[in-house]
């Protein structure tokens, strides 16, 4: 199973560059099976704090850390539920027991 987490977007204040939101995507794949969560989270913030990033130098893994610390034990939540999801959909495929079409398009 492939699983990728991912920023979408970040909300900022143009007058300093702030981003006070920022909208994530958590991904897992197999099989051509795919489920997703996506969210997003606030943040405040000061130009003057020690650890500011000016919005040019911020990179995805920069956010992504900071979506990581946010989220806290959730990020291990959210990776259990959207992968367990793929997981059951691909017992549900593999325990099919219909299948679709016609004899004639083969």
């Amino acid at each position: 199973m492939t699983t990728n987490w991912n920023i979408a977007g970040m909300k900022r204040l143009t007058e300093n560059g702030l981003v006070v939101e920022v909208t994530y995507i958590f991904k897992a794949e197999q099989d051509n099976v795919l489920d997703r969560k996506v969210g997003s989270l606030n943040f405040t913030g000061n130009t003057n704090d020690p650890d500011f990033v000016a919005y040019e130098d911020l990179t995805e893994e920069i956010v992504l850390d900071w979506v990581y610390t946010a989220l806290g034990s959730q990020k291990t939540q959210i990776e259990t539920e959207v992968t367990t999801n793929v997981t059951n959909r691909l017992e549900q495929i593999q325990n099919n027991p219909y299948g679709n079409g016609v004899p004639w398009n083969r």
